[in-house]
């Protein structure tokens, strides 16, 4: 029954009245969609693009965008990684952007240049991409867990015992490699490393990072030292470079007269990894009275390399650098201090690019290496499966923990399946109580409980945490359910409605020999099915969103809700992921309000009609 009715309708007045309640209440909606839709959205983003608050990602339909979120996935999220491969062009990945001018021509060099060399490089050549990354599981990382899972049978016992790890989860298992072109980085072909080197080099390649030793020097040297002011360059070298990527590492020694001689000495002897350097032969002689020097006896040199030399004269320089021992020590000694630089030649990705562009026109237009060209053209040439792995990594994270480690969706349903239970036995039993036998003190009763409503739930976890550990009772399902299983705003509404029951049908059902518990069965739950829903409802809504409480009553992790992991996700995942997690959580009780939204208003006009 309206509460207006059709006359009063017809007036002007009323119709603005009801425009305006129906105005605010729109505006009210608004404001309850918009925080969500935002932090939808946000689950779709990442640290480059989380800073705007828009509804719609900007990379779903800006390419430009979406290529700075590839670039920064595929630097592993490490800024000073693409500073030095682009030589300092940019200083953070909110910055990049897509060249200017794009030549598909360099670019399909480039695919024949790789093609070539594929085999040749190695893990100190090229970063893999989207490997690890800040909170977040990206790409390969996922990949590799997978590979390592199905070749261990899924057992974590079994890849310890074959790699000599000791990693407590799967999530432990993890690399960052950095600092590849430092000259303290060692790599291994043994155990957990040598497998993730296979995996490294079988990535496609379009995964690899291969690394421009020009951007390296230029930002490990030159940028820091003249303040990455290059009119300060050229006036202290006297050079007339225009930009900074006209500055590139030479693959030998330059001669005297170039001023960056010095930089290029230093930049080797003291920087570069020693699996970028080579001694040229002529140095050899050198090389083994270096070693003479240091060792004395040829005994303690075969003791320390493992070899068995008659003399130092056998002595010949690697063709092949260990990753790690005493051979890699020697031979960065002789570089750092013994060798001539004119002995020295550097091994670079960049230099070897410069050769074949040489034999391949004669005179190349640009012999700087093209970095931004190749990540773009990687980029057009895979841009809808880079797409789809932005908008479904942050979700893949979480239902990969929340699957995982299942015992928190095990522990929710069962605490829901519990309060609902509780709620709709000892609620109505209260209510039915009151309403039937109309004790003395009956409106005492019922503001006694109305006033456990007046106090915030953190005064009221105090006492039931006290109360719940003298019982030993904690990081129990019981410490969960029973300080809410009498709840003062439900009895109150029970009882209203069994008050508007009609009596005679009581009277009736006592003449016919009914006893209370069977009328209380068979005709009080009958016929309260809607309001008991609306119980049931709220008793699930508040067990399923409960977080402060589990967490203080239930601190074992083997008992944690869906609230307390994901509470716990977000400490050490990164923003997006945190909003990806709320958002698969609001699914439940969002498809509870859509499914069951008659129960609901039913529960709500009913009593009110009564």
């Amino acid at each position: 029954m309206s509460i207006i009715g059709k006359v009063g309708r017809s007036s002007p007045k009323i119709r603005v009245l009801g425009f305006s309640i129906h105005l605010v209440l729109l505006l009210g909606a608004i404001t309850m969609i918009y925080p969500f839709m935002l932090m939808i959205s946000a689950s779709f983003k990442s640290a480059v693009d989380n800073s705007k608050l828009t509804l719609i990602p900007e990379y779903f339909y800006n390419d430009e965008a979406l290529f700075r979120k590839y670039v920064e996935a595929r630097y592993n999220e490490e800024s000073g990684r693409m500073m030095e491969n682009y030589g300092g062009a940019y200083l953070s990945f909110s910055e990049v952007s897509v060249p200017k001018i794009y030549n598909p021509t360099l670019y399909a060099d480039w695919k024949e240049f790789s093609s070539q060399k594929r085999e040749s490089y190695g893990t100190y050549d090229f970063y893999l991409s989207e490997h690890y990354g800040r909170g977040v599981y990206p790409r390969n990382q996922r990949l590799l867990r997978k590979l390592l899972r199905k070749e261990n049978d899924g057992e974590l016992t079994k890849f310890n015992l074959r790699y000599g790890t000791g990693a407590q989860s799967w999530e432990e298992i993890a690399i960052e490699e950095k600092e590849i072109l430092s000259r303290n980085f060692m790599s291994s072909q043994n155990g957990y490393l040598g497998r993730f080197q296979e995996f490294k080099l079988a990535a496609p390649d379009w995964h690899r990072v291969y690394i421009n030793l020009d951007g390296h020097f230029i930002q490990s040297g030159l940028y820091p030292a003249f303040g990455g002011d290059l009119n300060k360059l050229n006036r202290e070298l006297k050079t007339r470079y225009q930009s900074w990527d006209q500055i590139y590492l030479s693959a030998e020694c330059p001669p005297p007269s170039d001023p960056l001689r010095s930089w290029w000495i230093d930049y080797v002897r003291d920087n570069l990894n020693i699996h970028h350097i080579r001694i040229k032969p002529p140095a050899r002689g050198a090389f083994r009275s270096a070693l003479a020097e240091k060792y004395g006896t040829i005994d303690l040199l075969n003791t320390t390399w493992n070899t068995a030399y008659d003399s130092f004269e056998e002595l010949n320089i690697p063709e092949r650098i260990p990753d790690s021992g005493a051979i890699v020590d020697d031979l960065s000694f002789f570089v750092h201090g013994k060798a001539a630089p004119e002995d020295l030649k550097i091994l670079s990705i960049s230099n070897d690019w410069r050769e074949f562009l040489q034999k391949k026109y004669q005179s190349p237009p640009d012999l700087n290496f093209p970095m931004q060209q190749i990540e773009y053209g990687t980029f057009l040439e895979h841009k809808g499966a880079i797409r789809k792995e932005f908008l479904i990594r942050n979700y893949v994270m979480v239902l990969d923990q929340m699957l995982n480690d299942s015992r928190s969706l095990r522990n929710t349903l069962i605490y829901c399946l519990l309060s609902i239970l509780l709620a709709v036995t000892v609620n109505p039993l209260a209510a039915y109580a009151l309403s039937r036998f109309k004790p003395r003190f009956a409106y005492q009763v019922i503001m006694l409980f109305m006033l456990t409503m007046a106090f915030p739930a953190m005064v009221i976890g105090i006492p039931n945490f006290l109360m719940l550990k003298n019982l030993k009772l904690l990081n129990t399902f019981w410490a969960l359910v029973l300080p809410a299983a009498a709840d003062g705003y439900f009895i109150f509404l029970l009882k209203s409605f069994f008050d508007s029951l009609p009596k005679e049908l009581y009277e009736s059902a006592r003449i016919d020999g009914a006893g209370e518990f069977r009328m209380f069965w068979q005709f009080t739950l009958y016929l309260s099915k809607p309001i008991l829903a609306v119980i049931a409802l709220g008793a699930f809504n508040a067990a399923y969103r409960n977080f402060l409480f589990a967490f203080i009553v239930c601190q074992d992790q083997s008992m944690w809700t869906l609230m307390v992991h994901i509470y716990e996700l977000m400490q050490r995942a990164s923003l997006s992921v945190g909003y990806a997690a709320l958002t698969i959580a609001a699914i439940p009780t969002l498809a509870v309000f859509v499914f069951f939204q008659n129960i609901i208003i039913k529960g709500i006009v009913i009593p009110m009609e009564k």
